[in-house]
């Protein structure tokens, strides 16, 4: 594991914004040490096409990117993308040793942690600066080294010791960067010289005055302790601790003109130097161009902002539109033409020490030695007479014999072309045939196989098989085998005159032999085997029939979409699939995988139906390409040593029914879980599952005992799950089943709370005390039915007693209305007979001799008419009938008289007026006075009916 004490690569400012979604990626790999294959090509990066600026790793292997919007994350299986609170555009990135990113952008910098949920989150170290020493200011480079983190900007040089922040002026003149070798800081001041940071100083280095007039964008350390500076138009210096003189080499004249903006001294010893206007240059120690990488052949733009090697020996690349990817594969040499130039390669010969390609578009050459040239495919020329499809190129001798789209084209080593006379049909595939002593070849063409002679001369044509065959074997029993190009194939043998053929059996295409429809034959040692539907076959001649090849099927077993097998030596073979090669050993007893390409991964492709590779000599191989071509080494040994990093759980999360999450450390042991929270996220990953192509395996112990398929993962949801207890085990794993050392973390889903032993213990008692429930309801049922009875003889004695007061109030009431009526009437007749004497007696003319009599029977009336002996006898019977309603109406009342409660009494009893004026023995009008002054000692509204009131009272 490498330590890492600064990851801060900056490019100058380029005021522009590009917003496009597009991301790409190379991965690159060796054949020898100078010569680099782009391999892996993406277009879903995650924000990745905004202008990117800085680069940095952790020690777990994730990426980080700074970029327009953010700080941008990629653990190799997904992007994420953090934004800070204030500034948008993310500049600067370093990782400090213990994990901590510090960024910054305009008028902001600070650090991220990773808390319990597995994300970043922001701190911000520059808020308490306050803004006149943060005005305007942009943090362009951060540098950690032991104890102390710089962030600079182009007027101060921030530092922070983990505990406070102190601010370090560089004086009345600019810094432009602030670089870092051989752990020393150095910076340039604006046109001026390099000065070295020391103790808080700036110290001048001497005779640094001369680039003054241009601006030092880089400083990598170079052999003998020395220094190579890169300057953006004056190209490279080397400085030896006393001078410097100018490095005068093919990449200081590169960097002159094309404006050198950042670069890395990688592990290899090379350098690669990004440029402004020509993309990424890789240098050797001399100064010679190793590789050059730009729009015109991979990337995407030619401005390159920031360079880094990460932790596998892999360079990222940081553009104004994009990151670039290029990875070192051992044993690989990859020829790409992004426009297609040479078009898709169907075969390949080295001849007269030049590379031959069969394409699409005819042959193709280049010499050997240019191979390792930068932009070899560009030099590659086409054979004259030869344009149009190739399918199938070999020497012979001093001869290159290509099977053509019109027949077998013939080239020497002047390049000079002939065709043979015969024949005037496309060729796929010419095969070596010894015959008694005789070499021949056994050409399958569009129309009839065909044999020729080894000077191309004599021809005879196979009649018995009329048809299109794209391979032709032979066994040790004599047989030929011969594909069709679309269908089965034929087993046949060719007649002692060596003129016509006798066809022995047909296999496959619908020949109801339950073998697949279309068959393919190549040979595996010396013997012959047959492929279809993924599955091999081999002929019994003792059955006279075509069986399974088991020890084949088990070694390939569970891969797909199997193409081709290759011979590359006596003992190794290619076995090619759509998108990737499997490397295998078998030496007639042994078979086994040992190693895999996967071409589609690296986001390359074969040709389609026509997956091919050749080995060119013993210990090369050329892959053929869609639109290039890789060089492989046969005699690459796959390392032992290359053990497979364990996966890091990076967080835990319970969550419930309401999507509410919990988050356990994942270091934690003895973790037990509520029951509501039984849904668990676990998020992982794992270095160098981009450059490893790794996947992830994993288990729940307690769930399923099996490992689940690798699968290209982040992240693994169980979701409500049972109570109990569990061991999630997780692996990284790579094409070859080769997995790393697991990891696991165990927890105890608790059990619901209706499932708890507290919880029993309550359901227990909850039991005793419905027992004891229930025996009291026994007991009170009994009990209740003996007080039933008592009720019901209880009821029956209240209902006769209630039926008496009922009858007891009726006779009151009957009283109390006789009382009153009676009363009523009297005074009704007391007035009558008085209103009669007193008119006879005002009449009648002798008046004295009436009076004694008139005042005698006047006195008696008016004893009879005795109001108040009347109200009295009305009270008794008034008060038996409504109880307390005087008390009652006085307590709320108490401003009413007497004679008010009387007007009230008879309002009780809903009297009429002339009713009430015969009892209280005064006019109707003195009624209606009284029930004025009733009304508004009572505060009743007008509307309010008077006789109501006192009804409801």
């Amino acid at each position: 594991m490498r330590k890492h004490t600064s990851n801060s690569f900056i490019g100058v400012f380029i005021p522009k914004f590009l917003g496009v979604l597009f991301f790409t990626f190379f991965s690159i790999g060796l054949i020898d040490a100078n010569k680099p294959n782009v391999i892996n090509f993406y277009r879903d990066g995650y924000h990745a096409a905004n202008k990117n600026w800085a680069i940095g790793q952790d020690s777990l292997g994730i990426m980080y990117f700074g970029n327009d919007k953010g700080l941008l994350e990629f653990d190799g299986i997904s992007w994420k993308l953090y934004s800070l609170p204030k500034a948008e555009v993310v500049r600067a990135v370093a990782i400090a040793p213990n994990n901590l990113i510090y960024t910054g952008g305009y008028e902001e910098f600070g650090v991220w942690k990773r808390d319990l949920s597995g994300d970043l989150t922001y701190t911000s170290l520059s808020k308490d600066l306050g803004k006149e020493n943060m005005h305007n200011d942009d943090i362009w480079r951060i540098w950690a080294t032991d104890g102390l983190i710089y962030f600079q900007s182009f007027s101060h040089i921030y530092i922070y010791d983990y505990q406070k922040i102190s601010i370090f002026s560089t004086g009345n003149s600019n810094v432009i960067f602030l670089m870092k070798v051989y752990d020393e800081l150095w910076v340039q001041k604006i046109s001026n010289g390099l000065y070295r940071l020391e103790n808080n100083e700036l110290n001048e280095i001497p005779g640094s005055h001369i680039f003054s007039r241009t601006e030092v964008r880089i400083i990598l350390p170079f052999p003998g302790k020395q220094y190579l500076i890169g300057t953006s138009t004056m190209g490279f210096y080397i400085y030896d601790g006393n001078r410097f003189e100018k490095w005068d080499t093919d990449i200081s004249q590169i960097g002159r003109q094309y404006e050198i903006n950042c670069g890395i001294l990688k592990k290899n010893g090379n350098y690669f130097i990004g440029t402004i206007l020509n993309g990424v240059y890789e240098v050797d120690l001399s100064g010679k161009t190793v590789n050059h990488f730009s729009s015109d052949n991979f990337l995407q733009d030619n401005t390159l902002l920031a360079l880094f090697e990460d932790n596998s020996g892999n360079i990222w690349i940081a553009l104004d539109r994009g990151i670039s990817y290029i990875q070192f594969l051992r044993g690989m040499d990859c020829h790409i033409n992004p426009s297609g130039g040479t078009g898709a390669v169907y075969s390949a010969a080295l001849f007269d020490d030049k590379l031959f390609l069969g394409t699409n578009q005819g042959v193709f050459y280049i010499p050997r030695d240019q191979l390792n040239q930068p932009g070899s495919l560009s030099q590659m020329k086409m054979v004259d007479q030869t344009s149009g499809q190739i399918w199938d190129i070999k020497t012979d001798g001093d001869k290159l014999i290509c099977g053509h789209n019109y027949g077998l084209k013939i080239i020497d080593k002047n390049l000079n072309v002939t065709s043979s006379a015969e024949p005037h049909v496309g060729i796929y595939k010419t095969t070596d045939f010894n015959y008694k002593g005789e070499n021949y070849f056994l050409l399958g063409t569009y129309y009839l196989p065909r044999i020729i002679s080894a000077d191309y001369e004599v021809i005879n044509k196979l009649y018995d098989i009329p048809e299109p065959i794209i391979s032709i074997q032979s066994d040790h029993l004599g047989n030929l085998w011969l594909g069709h190009a679309q269908k089965g194939l034929y087993r046949c043998r060719i007649n002692d005159n060596i003129n016509d053929i006798k066809l022995l059996g047909a296999f496959g295409g619908n020949e109801d032999d339950g073998l697949p429809y279309h068959l393919r034959v190549f040979k595996l040692g010396n013997r012959v085997i047959f492929l279809g539907n993924d599955r091999f076959y081999v002929y019994d001649d003792l059955q006279d029939k075509i069986v399974e090849y088991e020890d084949m099927n088990r070694c390939f077993e569970g891969i797909h979409s199997l193409k081709n097998i290759v011979t590359l030596s006596d003992n190794l073979f290619f076995a090619i699939t759509g998108n990737g090669i499997y490397k295998f050993f078998y030496d007639g007893y042994t078979l086994r995988i040992v190693d895999r390409f996967d071409i589609g991964h690296h986001n390359l492709s074969l040709v389609n139906v026509y997956e091919n590779a050749v080995a060119l000599d013993d210990s090369l191989s050329l892959i053929c390409l869609d639109n290039g071509f890789l060089l492989y080494n046969n005699n690459i040994v796959l390392q032992k040593d290359s053990i497979i990093s364990p996966p890091h759980i990076r967080s835990v999360t319970t969550i419930n029914a309401k999507d509410q999450k919990r988050y356990i450390s994942p270091g934690k042991t003895g973790n037990d879980i509520s029951y509501s929270q039984n849904t668990i996220l676990f998020i992982f990953s794992s270095k160098n599952v981009l450059s490893k192509n790794l996947s992830f395996q994993y288990q729940l112990e307690g769930v399923s005992n099996g490992w689940s398929k690798p699968a290209k993962i982040n992240e693994v949801l169980f979701e409500r799950l049972p109570k109990g207890n569990y061991t999630f085990i997780l692996r990284t794993i790579d094409n070859l089943g080769n997995h790393s050392d697991p990891v696991r973390f165990s927890f105890t889903i608790l059990p619901p709370w209706y499932a708890s032993p507290w919880t029993f213990a309550g359901y227990f008692f909850i039991f005793i005390m419905v027992m004891l429930s229930i025996w009291f309801m026994i007991l009170r049922r009994y009990r209740n039915l003996h007080l039933l009875k008592v009720r019901m003889r209880e009821e029956q004695r209240l209902h006769r007693q209630n039926l008496n007061l009922k009858k007891e109030i009726e006779e009151k009431n009957e009283e109390l209305f006789a009382q009153t009526s009676f009363i009523i009437q009297k005074n009704e007749l007391i007035l009558k007979v008085k209103k009669e004497i007193d008119d006879f007696y005002n009449s009648y003319s002798g008046k004295k001799i009436l009076s004694p009599l008139y005042f005698k029977v006047e006195s008696l009336l008016n004893r009879n008419m005795d109001i108040d002996e009347d109200w009295k006898m009305f009270l008794i019977q008034f008060e038996q009938k409504h109880t307390g309603f005087f008390k009652h109406l006085k307590e709320q009342y108490p401003d009413l008289t007497s004679n008010d409660l009387k007007l009230c009494a008879c309002l009780k009893l809903n009297l009429s007026s002339k009713d009430i004026a015969s009892l209280l023995n005064i006019s109707l009008r003195g009624v209606e006075n009284n029930r004025y002054r009733l009304r508004k000692k009572l505060k009743i509204s007008p509307e309010q009916n008077l006789n109501e009131f006192f009804l409801n009272f």
